[in-house]
């Protein structure tokens, strides 16, 4: 973590979670949330109060889930989620959601379960993040007689590809299915991670590759440079750059969905701290280096709304990503998430 971000999450009010309990544990009579004493630093399991605490949650509430995996209390009526992309090898969680309603009360999911909430707030979770796109909203029509493939049934299809059911979905998709974002080169580890990062938004909104053709209408709109520092907090900016955090972890992404399941912000941060990182265009990785454009191409997945599939390790979606390893290219799973989605 940077200085700067240190700084940032100092005065964050944290409520800790580490040791999460079963949601039947953390849901006794629903207690009132007109409390005007503001949270403390800390909350341990067992002073949150059935869907929410007793005390008054500030702009900066941040519940901690586990180490190196925190999120943000979104506004009332949204969800905001993080997403980490472990190296391979590391266990834990890899993704949380917090869903926060008007009077104060939260709903917390982690990975796909539920942790926290009462059946009113983690209902209105699940159902923002259920809600899926208006056909009628997408910028195009599909061309005229495409027909797309079920790779299942291509007898050329790598062994790599995997399952066309290998997706989830976390929620959330983009207006007219167009991604807006900028960059923030600092500390960046070599001058071309720009342009590997933008290959990541090209594989994730790709039609085709050898698994097969799924048409998605995504878009990637960059937008050029920033100098926004700002992973985790919204501040009506999509930035994509670099940041510190623990070295088992190489990406993070940040989201935030409205109660219409439109998202309306995206922050991903990949980790400076990860010394052997390559930055190449060679699709032949070196031993021992984290390729850029396939945590590129995954973080891209989760900001236009794919989820960490686990069933499998074939997908560009899936939760860990070792070294050595190419992994740029849509899978069958990856293809079929993003043409449903959009």
């Amino acid at each position: 973590m940077t200085q700067k971000e240190g700084r940032s999450r100092s005065v964050r009010t944290a409520i800790a979670l580490t040791a999460l309990m079963p949601a039947a544990a953390l849901m006794p009579a629903a207690p009132s949330f007109a409390a005007e004493i503001p949270c403390g630093s800390t909350l341990s399991p067992s002073e949150i109060k059935s869907v929410g605490i007793s005390c008054r949650l500030t702009s900066d509430t941040v519940v901690r889930v586990a180490e190196g995996l925190e999120v943000a209390v979104p506004e009332p009526g949204m969800i905001a989620s993080v997403q980490l992309l472990r190296a391979h090898g590391s266990t834990g969680p890899s993704a949380a959601s917090v869903y926060r309603s008007a009077d104060g009360q939260i709903a917390l999911k982690v990975d796909e379960e539920p942790a926290l909430g009462s059946a009113a707030t983690t209902g209105a979770l699940k159902s923002i993040l259920a809600k899926r796109p208006d056909p009628a909203a997408k910028r195009h029509a599909e061309p005229a007689g495409a027909k797309q493939t079920q790779t299942s049934a291509l007898a050329a299809v790598p062994s790599y590809c995997g399952s066309s059911y290998e997706y989830n979905f976390s929620g959330g998709v983009w207006y007219q299915s167009v991604f807006p974002w900028t960059y923030n080169s600092l500390s960046q580890p070599a001058s071309d991670s720009l342009q590997a990062i933008q290959y990541g938004f090209k594989f994730i909104t790709d039609t085709s590759s050898a698994c097969g053709t799924y048409y998605t209408f995504a878009s990637a709109d960059y937008r050029g440079s920033t100098t926004r520092y700002t992973w985790g907090t919204r501040d009506n900016g999509n930035v994509v750059g670099w940041a510190g955090f623990d070295t088992n972890i190489l990406a993070r992404t940040y989201s935030w969905v409205d109660g219409a399941g439109l998202r309306v912000e995206v922050d991903i941060a990949f980790n400076n701290r990860i010394t052997n990182w390559f930055t190449g265009l060679s699709g032949t990785v070196p031993a021992g280096r984290f390729d850029l454009i396939s945590v590129a191409t995954h973080e891209a997945g989760h900001g236009f709304g794919l989820a960490h599939y686990t069933g499998s390790s074939y997908p560009v979606m899936a939760p860990t990503l070792g070294t050595g390893v190419n992994k740029r290219v849509k899978r069958s799973g990856d293809l079929t998430g993003m043409g449903t989605l959009y």
